[in-house]
C-alpha cells in the first residue's frame, strides 16, 4: 500500500506541452509546497474487481514530509520527517521505524524528491477529458518499475484523482477532495512520537 501513498509528493519541471491535463499538472507542482485533504483509496483486481476500500486524510509538505492517516476500516498511519519514515498500525500496537530512502527503495517518489526533470523518466501524455477533470498519463520509460503507468486527473487545477495501475494489472485508485493548497501545516504534524506501551522496531540504516 505505501508504493501507491509515496507517488502524491512531486516536485519536478515539466515538458512545455500544451494540453489542459499537462497545464494543469504543471501549474500545481509549481504552486504546491504543502496540501492538506481526505481521500477514498479503492482498489481493484485485474479483472477489475472491487477488493479493497479505505478512507482517510494527508498532510504533505516540501521536501518529503507527509503525514498519510487511514481511519477507515482500519487505523494506520505513515509518518515521513524528510529522513525516517515510521509506520504506525494500531491493530498490530507497533510502530516501525525505517531511513525514509530505503524504506522507499526505487520507488517514484525517490525520483520526484531529487529534482530530476520528469520527462527522464517517464512519457507523458495528454488524455481526454473525462467526467470534468483533465487527465494526464505517465509511463515509466525504463524496465524494473513495480507499475505499469499512473494517472492524475485535476479539476480546476486541483488535484482529484489518481490512478495507479501495477505490474499485474491490478488498479489502485485514489479520489482526493476537500483539498487545500498551501496550508500552513506545523511541523510537528510530520514528526511521530511512538505511543507508550507500543511495540517500536527500527530498521538499521
Amino acid at each position: 500500500m505505501l508504493r501507491w501513498i509515496v507517488l502524491l509528493i512531486a516536485s519536478l519541471p515539466l515538458l512545455a506541452q500544451a494540453g489542459a491535463g499537462l497545464d494543469s499538472l504543471d501549474g500545481f507542482l509549481k504552486e504546491m509546497k504543502t496540501l492538506q485533504g481526505q481521500f477514498v483509496q479503492i482498489q481493484y483486481n485485474a479483472d477489475r474487481r472491487e477488493t479493497q476500500r479505505a478512507s482517510g486524510t494527508l498532510e504533505l509538505a516540501r521536501p518529503g514530509r507527509f503525514r498519510w492517516v487511514y481511519s477507515e476500516p482500519y487505523h494506520q498511519e505513515l509518518v515521513a520527517d524528510g529522513t525516517s519514515l515510521w509506520i504506525f498500525d494500531q491493530d498490530l500496537d507497533q510502530a516501525t521505524e525505517k531511513p525514509l530512502r530505503q524504506a522507499l527503495g526505487q520507488a517514484p517518489i525517490m525520483l520526484l524528491m531529487e529534482n530530476r526533470p520528469l520527462d527522464q523518466d517517464f512519457i507523458l501524455t495528454e488524455l481526454a477529458p473525462d467526467k470534468g477533470m483533465d487527465w494526464v498519463e505517465l509511463k515509466p520509460r525504463g524496465e524494473g518499475a513495480d507499475f505499469r503507468e499512473v494517472k492524475f486527473a485535476f479539476k480546476d487545477r486541483m488535484l482529484a484523482r489518481m490512478q495507479l495501475t501495477d505490474a499485474f494489472g491490478q488498479i489502485t485508485l485514489i479520489e482526493f477532495s476537500a483539498m487545500r493548497l498551501n496550508p500552513k501545516l506545523a511541523e510537528e504534524r510530520f514528526r511521530f512520537t511512538p505511543p507508550p506501551g507500543v511495540d517500536v522496531v527500527r530498521a538499521l540504516k
